[in-house]
């Protein structure tokens, strides 16, 4: 069974991912991993925590508050999770205070949009306190996933659940595109879907790339995207029961690869 993640890899670059997969040679850590992870984790912890805000939101509470609340809360997570992982910030050449200061404005947003959403339907339902928490529709941070079926498996940031919907959100640090988003996200969004689809038994037909500079960008299922996802399973399946390295793509890519010098010398 593969990861999603895998069919991503392949097409950013096969060869690397034969060498990583089937020679078991691993890069080094980059900034953009750790920087990923973090904000991965500070989601996740935010929104297991969300609850001791959201229970203190009473009819008397003005929005910008509640927001505050929502904000001391995103702090703290964030704080604690970089000094957490404060090795592995360091051994990339990171510095901890440049970093808090990169992620904060992200989660600036977060707050604002997170606490909006829940203040208004606070105020339209007439619902506060514990009452609220329990109405309140759920997202599910970090689900995981796998199909015996489809021979995928993996682990999706953030499942939006509105109504009997499940939405598939994956965050991403990276640089978005001019237009719509990178080809291997909406491979992983999309094979999410399919995941989603099997694991609720109902069709699940769009998700999101959560970028960091933009708004959120739509994927869409269509046959064509569907198609693309299995024809990658396969051809990765077949990359990891061959012998022969892939051909080098020697392109600006090579360039920030981890493993260029054992890639250039086989």
């Amino acid at each position: 069974m593969l990861s999603v993640t895998y069919l991503c890899s392949y097409l950013y670059c096969p060869r690397k991912l034969y060498l990583n997969l089937v020679l078991g040679l691993q890069e080094k850590v980059k900034d953009v991993t750790i920087k990923g992870k973090i904000r991965h984790g500070a989601y996740e912890l935010a929104s297991r925590r969300e609850k001791e805000v959201i229970v203190g939101l009473d009819s008397k509470k003005r929005y910008e508050e509640f927001e505050m609340d929502f904000r001391r809360m995103y702090n703290k997570v964030l704080m604690w999770l970089i000094s957490q992982n404060k090795k592995e910030v360091d051994s990339v050449g990171l510095k901890t205070l440049d970093l808090y200061k990169e992620l904060w404005p992200l989660f600036v947003i977060e707050c604002r949009e997170r606490s909006l959403e829940v203040f208004e339907f606070a105020q339209k339902n007439s619902v506060f306190g514990e009452d609220l928490w329990f109405k309140l529709p759920k997202g599910i941070p970090e689900l995981y996933v796998k199909s015996d079926k489809l021979g995928l498996k993996g682990r999706v940031d953030n499942v939006e659940v509105d109504g009997d919907n499940f939405i598939p959100i994956e965050f991403k640090t990276g640089r978005a595109p001019e237009d719509g988003a990178w080809k291997n996200h909406m491979v992983q969004v999309g094979a999410y879907m399919l995941l989603l689809s099997e694991h609720y038994g109902k069709e699940i037909n769009y998700g999101y790339v959560d970028y960091k500079e933009k708004d959120r960008i739509k994927v869409v299922m269509n046959p064509f995207l569907k198609d693309e996802i299995f024809e990658l399973r396969d051809k990765v399946n077949a990359l990891l029961e061959g012998k022969d390295l892939p051909p080098k793509l020697e392109n600006k890519k090579c360039d920030s690869c981890g493993l260029k010098d054992e890639c250039f010398n086989r």
